[in-house]
C-alpha cells in the first residue's frame, strides 16, 4: 500500500469549474458531455478518487476545453491561468520585442501554443 500524502493544494482551476457546475445542480453527466469526457473519470474526479497519480495529465488533455466550455475563456499555458478570448489574441497578434523578456517569452510561447487563435483559425 502506498502511503497517502495529503496536502492541502488548491484544485486546478479546471477542476475547480467543474466542482462549480456540480454544486450548481449539474449532472454528472452533463457535466461529462460538456468537458467531453466519459461519466466515470468525472465522476472520480469530482469525488478526489481519480487514480492518476498527477491532475497534470489530465489537465493538459481536457483543462483548455473545460475553460473554454464552462468559462468561455481560454487557458493559457504560458501564464497558468485563464484569460479572455479578446487578450489572447492580443498576445497571439502582438509584435516580438527583443527589447521586453516577458513579451519576447509571452511571443515564444503563443507561437508554440496549441490554442493560439491565428493558427487555430487558419486550420481547416
Amino acid at each position: 500500500m502506498h502511503p497517502s500524502l495529503k496536502l492541502d493544494l488548491p484544485d486546478p482551476e479546471w477542476l475547480a469549474l467543474l466542482k462549480a457546475e456540480r454544486a450548481k445542480g449539474t449532472s454528472i453527466a452533463e457535466i461529462a458531455r460538456r468537458a467531453d469526457m466519459k461519466r466515470p473519470s468525472v465522476s472520480m474526479l469530482l469525488s478526489g478518487r481519480y487514480p492518476a497519480q498527477s491532475l497534470d495529465l489530465v489537465g493538459r488533455k481536457h483543462g483548455a476545453k473545460i475553460v473554454r466550455n464552462f468559462r468561455g475563456a481560454q487557458l493559457c499555458p504560458h501564464l497558468r491561468r485563464s484569460i479572455p478570448r479578446d487578450e489572447c489574441l492580443d498576445h497571439a497578434s502582438a509584435p516580438m520585442s527583443a527589447s521586453n523578456i516577458e513579451r519576447m517569452r509571452q511571443s515564444e510561447a503563443c507561437r508554440r501554443c496549441p490554442h493560439n487563435p491565428l493558427t487555430t483559425e487558419r486550420s481547416p
